[in-house]
């Protein structure tokens, strides 16, 4: 008899930080709880399926709050208990305004998170500070050929990751700065090379080879390739203003790869200047400069500082750090007063294949989405849908398909 309380997790994407987190928060506690993974695009295109599936889980976990906008026009008496994570504060908006007034827990990242959250609360809502974490086995040192990532022989390589999207967000990511540093730092060492790893970046590429900067792009990365693409920097570069991880920090020094990185998120207490990475105040361009030539100039202590790191991340599995999280579904189980005693849907009884199926719909959605309103090329498309179904099985594409025409999973 299947007795496991029920967990709706909502992602805004099924790949890149948030997706997963939710993988993450699946492998860590599917012995206790049946988990059903679906990213928000597939859920805003199936307002059928939210509504079933509220009717039938325990607790519904919004892992971007963003999603709380799904359940606007439902009537709280009629959901489950929601918790929202709220990763960052850039600028406050109204729907993290909205998730803190429909939820009924919230997580964060970090103490400045929880405690700027505070500030906004008019009723007792419980907070926990989970922070991001990271996979030790996954990401992990190794020998790699940087021609794969275009990167010329005998060259010093900095690099940094992200999606040009999430650089959109009031210039949290420091993108302007990270340049700066760039054409200074290129200055200072003579066999300098950058790459820049995630989609949309090729406008910037093409100013800073016209700058006479050694550059290279990795376009979308398969996640199988991210590691790979660590192991081949010689430092990370975090130029960011605000974080809630910051998970490619976290990746780098688990790479054992050095890290210069402002001080935003976790680093003020995950970094130890000159002994595991360096860290500087947020926009001090002169000290991230300073930083970089640093570590080139001396090899000794870049090697020492990056096996320091790789000893300091260790302590922040996710294993690890999701541990709190169980207490936190817990006590939502406690406050579910009602579960449907209508039998559940026959879909139901099988959350992986759910994922896989719904997965494959979100990258259909997405790719679909980006071709259509001219925001990315066919080809482009086309290559971004074939890395991010690398994964999935013929069978998984057309059940996605079939997802998003209600062909497939019928909340009747």
């Amino acid at each position: 008899m299947d007795q496991k309380p029920r967990i709706l997790l909502i992602p805004d994407v099924s790949w890149w930080v948030i997706g997963e987190m939710g993988k993450q928060i699946v492998r860590r506690f599917s012995s206790k709880y049946d988990f059903y993974l679906l990213p928000e695009s597939v859920l805003e295109r199936r307002p059928d399926l939210v509504k079933e599936l509220a009717r039938h889980v325990d607790v519904i976990h919004c892992i971007s709050y963003e999603t709380i906008a799904l359940f606007r026009d439902f009537e709280p008496d009629s959901l489950p208990p929601i918790a929202s994570w709220i990763h960052h504060v850039t600028k406050w908006e109204p729907l993290q305004q909205l998730a803190i007034e429909r939820s009924a827990a919230l997580t964060v990242c970090t103490d400045s998170w929880k405690a700027e959250i505070e500030k906004r609360l008019t009723r007792d809502i419980p907070i926990t500070v989970i922070p991001h974490g990271v996979d030790t086995e996954f990401f992990h040192p190794k020998k790699v050929d940087g021609r794969r990532f275009g990167i010329p022989p005998g060259r010093f390589v900095v690099g940094f990751l992200a999606n040009k999207g999430s650089a959109r967000d009031q210039g949290r990511k420091g993108i302007d700065i990270l340049f700066e540093v760039v054409r200074r730092a290129a200055k200072q060492i003579p066999n300098f090379h950058l790459v820049i790893g995630g989609p949309g970046w090729d406008e910037e590429v093409e100013q800073l080879r016209a700058l006479g900067i050694s550059v290279s792009s990795t376009g979308y990365i398969r996640r199988a390739d991210v590691p790979d693409l660590y192991c081949a920097l010689d430092v990370y570069l975090l130029t960011s203003r605000v974080e809630g991880g910051p998970c490619t920090v976290f990746e780098a020094m688990a790479s054992e790869t050095a890290v210069v990185s402002t001080r935003v998120g976790v680093v003020p207490q995950l970094i130890t200047d000159d002994v595991d990475g360096y860290s500087t105040e947020v926009d001090d361009v002169e000290a991230l400069v300073f930083s970089i030539v640093k570590l080139y100039e001396s090899p000794e202590k870049m090697a020492s500082i990056a096996k320091n790191g790789r000893r300091t991340i260790l302590e922040r599995s996710w294993g690890a750090v999701l541990t709190p999280l169980e207490s936190v579904y817990d006590a939502l189980i406690q406050q579910r007063q009602h579960v449907s005693e209508l039998q559940r849907p026959s879909w139901m009884a099988s959350p992986k294949d759910l994922h896989k199926s719904s997965s494959a719909a979100d990258a259909l959605l997405n790719v679909y989405g980006g071709v259509r309103t001219g925001k990315m090329k066919l080809r482009k498309g086309l290559r971004l849908l074939r890395e991010l179904l690398d994964q999935h099985s013929f069978r998984d594409v057309v059940s996605g398909a079939m997802m998003i025409r209600r062909y497939k999973f019928d909340a009747k």
